[in-house]
Order: C-alpha cells, then structure tokens, then sequence
C-alpha cells in the first residue's frame, strides 16, 4: 500500500497578485514591448527632445543673478542672464586691419536683434579701448548679451547664432577670432554631456556584458538578460522623452545623463534578481516534488 504526503500545491501557497500576474504574464510582457514601441516613435529621442526642451541653469532667487537682471532693467540693455565674449587673438599687436573686422563682427552682431539684446562696444570707442585689450596688445574682447537664460534652448540657439556670424566673417591673416564665456560653455556642456552620455552607455554595456558572461557562464541567459535590459532603458528613455516634448518635463544635460545611469543600473540590478528568482523557483520545484512514501506489510507475529 502506497500514500503520498499532502503539501500545499503552488497555486494555494502563491499570493492573489503573483498568481495574476503569473496568469497575465504573456500580455504583461506584450503590453511592456508596445508601451517601449510607442513612446519611441511618438516622440523624438532623449537626446533631441533635450536639447529643444532645454531649461535654464541659473537659479533666479541667487543675489548674483538677482544684481545682474537688476542691472540690465535698470539701464535698459538686457533682460536675461546668458553672456558671451567674442575675443580677437593676433600674432602681433591689433592694428586698424583688426579693427575693421572687429567693426565688420560688431555691425553683423547687430543687425541679428533675435538673438543678441545688446552689445558692450567698449573697443570701438577710443575712450574706453584700453580697458578690453590686453596690456601687450595682441588680444582685445567685446561682451555680448544674449537672449534666453543661460542654460535654456533659447540661450542655446542665440549661443550658435552668434557663432554663425563670427564664422561668416573671414578673419585678416595671423589674426582669429573666438567665442567664448558663460553662454557658450553651457551651450557646449549640452552638447558634449550627450556624447559623453553615449560613451558612457557603451562602455557600461560592456561591463555588464562581461559580468553577465562570468557570472553564469551562458551566452543564451546574457543575451537574454540584456535584452530585457535594453526594453527597460528604452521604456524609461521613451516616457521621459514624451513628457519632456509635451512640455510637462523640463530637462537639462544632467538630468539626461542621470537618467540613463540610475535606468541601466536599476535594470541591470532586478534583471539579475528576476533571473535569480526564476533559477530559485526551478530548484525549489524540484525539492518540494512530495516523495512517495511505501508503507511495506507488517511482519507475521
């Protein structure tokens, strides 16, 4: 005679959600692949919608930034916060061919009121000439006020407009001619943050890749988990780009940048616990097989 041990079964020990999601698992992971699919196509990439959604850097309340506004209020020269200097560098001292393209760069600059609210012609004046040029008299500068705050898209825009000009005027030879300063730098932190953040990317894929494959010596299970790992990063990329195109989110280089780390190591991190769980599942599947227990006749008295 034969009986067997009564356990729990797995549906009566699993709780009401983990036996749903259990039940809905194929439409979870369908529903998972169309939301990745949908906000990837609606809406332009992280990167694009960050740099056209760009806010500003600046804090308002700062007493600095409080001074300067008041200044450009109180003279009527500026109402935003975003500076650039165009520096002129010569071999030798500036002479007159140098300041007639420095005349040239000013009447351009100018003439491009969108972009630029007001310019500190202090070399162009004969009184006040001295003081932005330098003691050898190889390099001179003149500040610009550029529209949007810095930091912004708007800023970011009148930043390249004003490159533009300054490129579209050839300069004379043995002299050149940059843009630099505050506007600029934040103008060039966007940029470069975005080529840093897909360095980054790649590089951190990598070691993933390689721990993945020393860890459980599979290719199959770390194709697998990077996968899983890449429909997360593009999820999370996608909602935020929407909402950052929608205008409900604003974004900076930072933020991005943020972003894609805290979405790679937070995948990474339940991806190992998910597949960690499912082996755990498999053994205890095997060891909770309740064994047959044989009862043999009892002996003759």
């Amino acid at each position: 005679m034969s009986t067997r041990h009564s356990l729990p079964t797995d549906a009566e020990a699993r709780p009401v959600i983990a036996r749903m999601i259990r039940r809905l698992s194929v439409p979870i992971i369908l529903g998972w692949l169309a939301l990745t699919v949908v906000v990837n196509v609606v809406a332009p990439q992280l990167e694009v919608v960050g740099k056209a959604h760009s806010v500003a850097m600046t804090a308002k309340d700062a007493p600095s930034t409080i001074a300067m506004m008041r200044i450009g209020k109180d003279f009527q020269q500026f109402d935003s916060d975003t500076t650039a200097m165009v520096l002129l560098e010569g071999q030798g001292k500036l002479g007159d061919e140098a300041h007639r393209y420095y005349d040239t760069l000013i009447s351009k600059l100018s003439a491009d009121t969108t972009h630029i609210e007001h310019i500190n012609n202090f070399w162009g004046d004969p009184l006040t000439a001295a003081g932005s040029q330098s003691a050898d008299g190889k390099a001179a500068y003149v500040q610009l006020n550029l529209r949007g705050n810095q930091g912004g898209t708007e800023a970011n825009e009148s930043v390249a407009a004003a490159q533009r000009i300054v490129e579209s005027v050839p300069p004379p030879p043995g002299i050149k001619a940059y843009v630099t300063g505050p506007g600029p730098l934040a103008a060039d932190r966007r940029e470069y943050g975005d080529e840093g953040v897909k360095k980054i990317t790649m590089i951190t894929l990598v070691v993933i890749l390689v721990m993945l494959l020393v860890t459980y010596r599979s290719i199959f299970t770390t194709v697998f988990m990077l996968v899983t790992i890449g429909i997360e990063l593009l999820a999370a990329k996608g909602v935020i780009a929407v909402l950052g195109n929608n205008n409900l989110l604003g974004l900076s280089t930072f933020a991005v940048n943020l972003l894609v780390a805290l979405a790679i190591a937070a995948s990474t991190d339940y991806v190992i616990f998910w597949v960690a769980a499912i082996r755990r599942a498999d053994r205890g599947a095997w060891i909770a097989k309740p064994p047959i227990a044989t009862c043999s006749p009892a002996p003759p008295m």
